[in-house]
């Protein structure tokens, strides 16, 4: 027979009574807290609307003052832009007096004033002679030789401002004036002017009002669009007008509402009554009903609106009362919470344990409930995020095996397939053709080991088009820390590599002869296994163009470009231009003696034939330098062609047993002498060239040697060969600490040159960073990269490039347009500036297709949000060209050469 213990019947019971008399407590308790609830809860409803209404009202007024402090700053801004651009005029005025005749320099400042406009041609200058006759005026060039006197009677307030003007030296007010395009009708304008004592003129240009007003407008509809505020995020901003247009609003569909007739549920004109309250009070609450956003039931709402007079705009915020629902439904859940609470209290005077059983879980209740509410705080982040990501990018994710799992809207929309199309692919069935294979070997040797992979993409669409991805795909973790799938997040960049290509086209051709160029045969060296080179030089050519002209010479490069090109025993062969008279014939796929015996056939044929032009008949000559092999192949063809022309031979195939090395040797051994003393007695020193345009001044670092007779030695002597030597590393650190000293006290920008040679030196890149880091000038240094194109085959150098990026450091790429053209590399180390090549910037003023090519990688960096700098600006006019382009900085002997000390004083 089983016995029971007594203690658990005890436990039974005890827990019975407590359990029946917690019971009568909790219905009793219920019971009082129903009929509070009740009496409750329309002294809930007035709080609640005494809280949403200052909510909403604290909020519209807060958007007030935030459309005053912008109409303040604007207007503070336009004052100064004002200011700028008239005493710039000024200077510019000046400047062209002293560099001009009379009879040219008005000729000339009127030209020029007059392209000067902006703000849609509404933003121009005028000019008024002491005695008050107008010189210039952009915006009625008929008022030109009348007198302001005849303004006097329409514009009163305009002759005030011009006497203030030339009483004060300089004035800045508001006046009613003709506006360009608009008739004889008069707007309000804020204007400023200057008086130059020196010519007796007076300076003046102004901005219209209602444009201003019109800036401030769009700040603020671009501000608004996405505030909101309150419970749940649920308030939001409206604004109409008086004649009962929609300015802003959530919902779509009120822009094509006739305001004037709409009615809300309660048959109420609502915006007109907005209209009323704004005309006559100002500011004021209505109530009315009005559609949910987001659903179609409409409910009660309380808006709290404000009239501002000078913009006619009614702006406006409510709350619905149907948020207050649920705050009773929510109060009544704490209060049942509460009620709980008081029960388990009570619970304690029946019994410890079961007391001390309902603390326990409550303990772990009130822990989980916590754990819970972080949790769906976090999920809701998630959420968000993935909102803004899949709004933004285009977003897939795959298995560890690379099928793809999920795909968003975007994807689908670039790529034109659709979901159930996408799920289980491979990303590797959307490649182009184009990817290379060593792409996805390093991408997935990445990301199998936990690692973030950045790059490029070009993709297939559906329809077999194409586009380009800038990807950034991580490595999804569990808990433990091991990957289980991968996210990919990218960007479609087609645009960009579309007017990428354009430009490479532009860097790879010749305009002259319309052969490719020395940089295109170099990518297609770089690329060859195996090749064969001739390089031509016409012989003495340079007597051609000193007996008769560059024309002559330029229409015989021509010819000899053309024959070349159309010669039976070159077709299989690729013809370049390389400089001035050198062309080189390029094959790949030929016999090295067959090469040779084609081209040398060739060359007699063309010779051997008159050059016919202009009624002259010419005859030329040509040596030529073969080589055969891959990687130095130029530098070999060259060689022999010297050997060539130094043993006064037509041709020379290269033979390195013949190459003399003796006198190169020797000179090499005393650069090495020259670079050991010139470390040791400190005569290794930094020249500083600026870099002008707008913004702070800016400085190149160039690294000179001061020689033993105090004159100094340039780079080209000795650079190419101290990288060959355990000395180049001293020089770099020696440089950077010198320039980094140097501008350690000021505000200025510099930039290092850094070759590949530095950035595979990990001990030269640390020092660099460590100093840079311990002076706290990393902000204002500049790593300008030289040698670029051969940074592209060293794996760690983006990685080094992002370390310096990321502590605030700004990348330049040096050359860019003839020796650096990458540009997947250039989009992938994200360059902060792109130096324009010397060799295209002397042509811009002769040469449209070199101002295409400007253009082109002005717009491409434009893109890209990379500014652009100049190099080699010799002169004014290629001074004004290049601006006239949108180059961002220049930089040459113009504008000023490397000294030992930073010119501080030039104009930037």
């Amino acid at each position: 027979m089983m016995k029971t213990r007594i203690s658990n019947i005890s436990l039974i019971t005890a827990l019975t009574i407590a359990s029946v008399f917690s019971g009568v407590i909790l219905w009793d308790m219920h019971s009082i807290f129903t009929q509070f609830s009740q009496k409750n809860k329309e002294g809930l409803r007035t709080f609640y609307i005494d809280q949403q209404k200052k909510l909403i009202k604290n909020e519209v007024e807060r958007l007030t003052k935030r459309i005053s402090a912008t109409k303040n700053a604007i207007i503070k801004a336009a004052k100064q832009n004002l200011k700028d651009q008239v005493h710039s005029a000024e200077d510019f005025i000046e400047n062209v007096y002293m560099t001009h005749k009379e009879d040219q320099y008005k000729t000339h400042i009127n030209n020029m004033i007059t392209s000067f406009n902006w703000a849609n041609k509404s933003g121009y200058f005028y000019i008024i002679s002491g005695d008050g006759t107008f010189k210039h005026h952009g915006g009625r060039p008929e008022l030109v030789g009348k007198n302001i006197d005849s303004q006097r009677k329409k514009f009163p307030d305009f002759i005030k401002f011009l006497e203030e003007v030339k009483g004060s030296g300089s004035a800045m007010q508001t006046y009613m004036y003709y506006k360009p395009g608009e008739g004889d009708k008069p707007y309000k304008k804020l204007g400023y002017a200057v008086y130059n004592t020196a010519f007796d003129i007076i300076i003046g240009t102004g901005y219209y009002m209602e444009s201003l007003n019109e800036q401030g407008k769009q700040e603020i509809l671009e501000f608004i669009a996405g505030d909101r505020f309150g419970y749940e995020n649920y308030g939001y901003f409206w604004i109409f007008s008086t004649d009962y247009k929609t300015i802003f609003h959530i919902d779509p569909n009120i822009y094509h509402t006739d305001l004037k007739t709409f009615r809300g549920a309660n048959n109420k004109l609502v915006i007109k009554e907005f209209v009323d309250i704004a005309l006559s009070k100002g500011s004021g609450f209505s109530t009315y009903y009005w559609e949910i956003p987001g659903l179609t039931i409409a409910a009660e709402k309380i808006s709290y609106l404000v009239y501002i007079p000078d913009w006619d705009w009614i702006l406006g915020s409510g709350f619905y009362f149907e948020n207050f629902y649920d705050l009773v439904g929510t109060v009544e859940e704490i209060s049942s919470s509460l009620l709980k609470h008081e029960i388990i209290k009570n619970s304690l005077i029946i019994i410890s344990l079961f007391v001390l059983t309902l603390m326990v879980s409550l303990f772990i209740y009130n822990r989980i409930r916590k754990i819970e509410s972080e949790q769906k705080q976090f999920l809701s982040d998630l959420l968000q995020y993935k909102t803004v990501i899949d709004k933004s990018a285009i977003v897939s994710i795959t298995d560890l095996n690379g099928n793809i799992i999920h795909v968003n809207d975007e994807m689908c929309e670039v790529t034109g397939f659709n979901r159930e199309e996408l799920m289980n692919a491979t990303h590797s069935q959307l490649s182009h053709p184009d990817n290379p294979a060593s792409t996805y070997q390093e991408l997935w040797a990445t990301i199998t080991k936990g690692k973030t992979w950045r790059g490029i993409f070009k993709n297939l669409k559906k329809d077999r088009g194409y586009f380009f991805q800038e990807s950034t795909i991580v490595p999804f973790k569990d808990k433990d820390g091991k990957v289980i799938k991968y996210i990919s997040i990218s960007h479609d960049v087609t645009e960009v590599f579309e007017n990428k290509s354009q430009l490479q086209k532009y860097l790879n051709y010749d305009s002259l002869t319309a052969l490719n160029n020395r940089n295109s045969l170099l990518m297609e060296i770089k690329k060859a296994k195996s090749a064969d080179l001739a390089i031509i030089d016409i012989d003495d050519f340079h007597k051609i163009n000193e007996t008769y002209g560059m024309k002559i010479g330029d229409e015989v490069l021509k010819i000899f470009a053309s024959r070349l090109s159309n010669h039976i025993h070159l077709y299989r062969y690729f013809i370049y231009r390389l400089h001035s008279d050198v062309f080189a014939v390029f094959s790949t796929q030929s016999d090295k003696n067959l090469f040779i015996i084609d081209v040398e056939t060739a060359l007699k044929d063309i010779v051997k034939e008159t050059f016919i032009i202009e009624n002259k008949e010419l005859m030329i000559s040509v040596i030529t330098g073969y080589a055969h092999g891959s990687g130095n192949i130029m530098a070999h063809a060259d060689a022999a062609l010297q050997f060539a022309k130094a043993n006064n031979i037509d041709h020379y195939a290269y033979d390195p047993l013949k190459v003399d090395n003796s006198k190169i040797y020797e000179q090499n051994i005393r650069v090495v002498k020259m670079l050991n003393s010139a470390i040791d007695e400190d005569r290794v020193v930094p020249f500083f060239q600026p870099i002008t345009g707008a913004g702070r001044p800016k400085f190149e670092s160039l690294m000179r040697i001061k020689d033993t007779d105090g004159g100094i030695i340039a780079p080209e002597q000795f650079l190419d060969i101290s990288k060959q030597t355990r000395f180049y590393p001293a020089l770099t650190k020696i440089m950077v600490k010198k320039t980094i000293d140097t501008f350690i006290d000021d505000d200025s920008r510099f930039s290092i040159n850094i070759s590949m040679e530095d950035i595979q030196n990990s001990e030269t890149m640390a020092f660099i960073y460590d100093y840079a880091v311990n002076k706290n000038i990393m902000s204002r240094m500049i790593l300008e990269l030289v040698e670029s194109e051969s940074l592209t085959s060293f794996a760690g150098a983006t990685e080094i490039i992002y370390k310096f990026k990321n502590a605030g450091a700004k990348i330049a790429i040096d050359d860019f347009g003839t020796g650096y053209s990458n540009f997947d590399y250039l989009l992938k180390i994200k360059a902060d500036y792109i130096k324009i090549d010397g060799s295209i910037i002397k042509l811009i003023t002769k040469d449209e297709r070199a101002v295409d090519v400007v253009n082109s990688i002005v717009s491409y960096a434009n893109k890209l949000q990379m500014k652009t700098i100049a190099e080699f600006i010799s002169s004014e006019s290629l001074s004004a060209k290049t601006k006239s382009l949108g180059v961002n900085y220049q930089q040459g002997f113009y504008h000023g050469k490397p000294e030992p000390v930073p010119d501080k004083t030039i104009l930037f």
